[in-house]
């Protein structure tokens, strides 16, 4: 017998070696891995954000402190508080704050029309920085209601709503995202927290 017959003879019988039991990835384990790095980077970009727009908002809590504490020192020489805004004596149009009705651009605390920078240099309240917020405040007498805020939460002052002794009512408005919805903080004499609502807007 040749050598290619015995070759032949010995084929089926021959073992080539162990099968091979590697593989591809499946399309499905594929898309799964995409999907969860997609949700990752969404949630990774929402938190840094919310980092910004938490840092930006920090401004209006220093601004309304230093206004609060400017307040209570004017009362205590005049005996009354002072009104600050940039037109009427409301507080629910973006018109009336002060430096300049709030967009996405911060703006210049110099650039105050007359009636705010009045207000604020008798208040002494100043920011050497560019603001990103807009202040006002309005002050009422005893018996006097307390003024409306800008709030869609319908804000209310409870067992303050009629002012018992001279008071105020200050709020800093700010549109972060350029989506004309406006961050609101407001705060009062009576109250030491700030009411925040829809931060990071």
């Amino acid at each position: 017998m040749d050598l290619t017959a015995s070759i032949l003879l010995k084929w089926p019988t021959m073992r080539l070696g162990p099968k091979s039991t590697t593989r591809g990835y499946t399309l499905v384990e594929v898309l799964t891995v995409v999907v969860i790095i997609g949700i990752l980077a969404t949630l990774a970009v929402y938190g840094v954000r919310k980092y910004i727009y938490s840092a930006k908002s920090s401004e209006a809590t220093h601004m309304i402190g230093s206004i609060k504490s400017a307040e209570e020192s004017y009362r205590s020489d005049t005996y009354r508080y002072l009104t600050v805004t940039a037109g009427s004596t409301s507080l629910t149009s973006p018109d009336n704050y002060c430096p300049r009705r709030p967009d996405r651009k911060k703006a210049s605390w110099v650039s105050l029309d007359a009636e705010c920078r009045s207000g604020f240099e008798q208040l002494g309240v100043t920011s050497t920085a560019a603001v990103q917020f807009g202040y006002a405040v309005v002050a009422v007498e005893a018996g006097q209601a307390m003024p409306a805020v800008w709030s869609s939460e319908n804000y209310s002052w409870g067992n303050y709503a009629t002012a018992p002794s001279p008071a105020y009512a200050v709020e800093a408005i700010g549109d972060l995202n350029g989506d004309t919805k406006y961050s609101k903080f407001i705060s009062s004499n009576w109250d030491d927290r700030i009411y925040i609502e829809d931060e990071g807007e």
